[in-house]
């Protein structure tokens, strides 16, 4: 987790010195995964970047209030989920909205063939499978696998038990392998999609 030590060190450093740099280099890494959460929930990557603009904003406006964050991935997540809702409150364009009901087509990052382990067409097939998942699972998993969440993290940030994360993670994990089994050998398959806890 070494991307996570970085950041906590990013966030101590704006919180503890003011660090303008400390506060770019930490947007830099994090905004485009928060533009993407955010824009699953408010299906529009335009009102998602301001929704990011605005909280790495208030951020910056009680950065000296903020030092006792344990863990500033889970902290930037919570407020940008919570600012995507209220927007779509405010907006009125959904009497009720959860995250049931994701824009999934937003959550969507272009797959990666990581590091040489899979081929372009082998990605694109796994992104397919990702799609075709419930909304919440591909979520989990997408938070998980590309956005390298842990299960703690994740289960802070949705509200719900690390089980149920879990749980949901074996399902992904499980129909992405059969969409693939054709393509990759069971043994780089499992490397491609595990995860640790």
């Amino acid at each position: 987790m070494r991307e996570n030590e970085q950041i906590k060190t990013l966030f101590e450093r704006v919180c503890y010195e003011n660090s303008i740099q400390a506060y770019n280099e930490l947007y830099i890494t994090l905004c485009s995964r928060l533009i993407h959460f955010s824009a699953s929930i408010v299906s529009s990557y335009h009102l998602a970047e301001e929704i990011v603009s605005d909280v790495f904003m208030v951020f910056w406006q009680k950065r000296n209030q903020l030092s006792h964050v344990n863990n500033p991935v889970v902290y930037l997540y919570v407020s940008t989920k919570n600012l995507s809702l209220n927007t779509l409150q405010q907006q009125k364009r959904h009497r009720h909205h959860s995250l049931d009901t994701l824009d999934t087509e937003m959550l969507a990052i272009a797959p990666e063939a990581e590091n040489g382990m899979v081929s372009a067409e082998v990605a694109q097939k796994i992104e397919r499978a990702v799609r075709s998942l419930p909304a919440r699972c591909q979520l989990i998993f997408r938070l998980i696998k590309q956005d390298r969440l842990s299960y703690r993290e994740v289960s802070q940030l949705l509200e719900i038990s690390t089980k149920t994360v879990d749980a949901q993670l074996t399902i992904a994990v499980k129909k992405i392998s059969q969409a693939i089994r054709f393509d990759l050998s069971d043994e780089l398959a499992q490397t491609y999609l595990h995860q640790d806890s």
